[in-house]
């Protein structure tokens, strides 16, 4: 049972309401995903989670032949559960490729157990442990999670994804 995770540069907050224009194949399938879950009805799945990425380094390098790219991705363990209000399925103005504006709410603060990260095959980090919310005290009352901004805050997570979202635009140049 694993989580998506979506990097933003600014935290989503609980309540506030933000809009995602993807384009990336990595992005529309991870959407796929979560609104297939959603059509099957996985109460559990019709969310991913959004971590603030404090940090992105890319360079090019070859992937079976192919070319790709490497990325040192800096993030924050502690992020918030998204979920999808509006989606739109669209196109790319110059290559036609496909793209969706998806219009996201802040739920529930989660925390990542940097043991439980792995990357899908699509290129997108997913999480099978995450604490969602906070934990009931004795009295039954929740409690928040514990999320101070401090060192062990941070994960440094390597992530190698294809550059698949600029071959639409390459092959439409080529061709002209």
């Amino acid at each position: 049972n694993h989580i998506p995770l979506f990097t933003l540069k600014t935290p989503l907050e609980k309540g506030r309401v933000r809009n995602l224009n993807l384009f990336e194949p990595r992005w529309l399938k991870m959407i796929d995903d979560v609104t297939s879950r959603q059509k099957s009805g996985d109460a559990q799945q019709q969310s991913f989670g959004c971590v603030t990425c404090t940090n992105k380094f890319y360079s090019a390098i070859q992937i079976d032949g192919n070319e790709g790219r490497y990325a040192d991705i800096i993030f924050r363990r502690r992020g918030t559960m998204a979920n999808m209000i509006k989606l739109v399925e669209g196109t790319r103005p110059v290559s036609g490729d496909r793209k969706v504006n998806v219009q996201i709410e802040g739920e529930e603060p989660f925390l990542v157990d940097e043991n439980e990260l792995a990357i899908s095959k699509e290129g997108y980090l997913v999480a099978s442990d995450v604490q969602i919310g906070g934990d009931k005290d004795a009295d039954g009352q929740e409690e928040t999670l514990n999320c101070d901004d401090n060192e062990e805050d941070v994960n440094n997570i390597v992530v190698v994804v294809g550059l698949l979202h600029a071959n639409g635009v390459i092959d439409r140049l080529v061709s002209t």
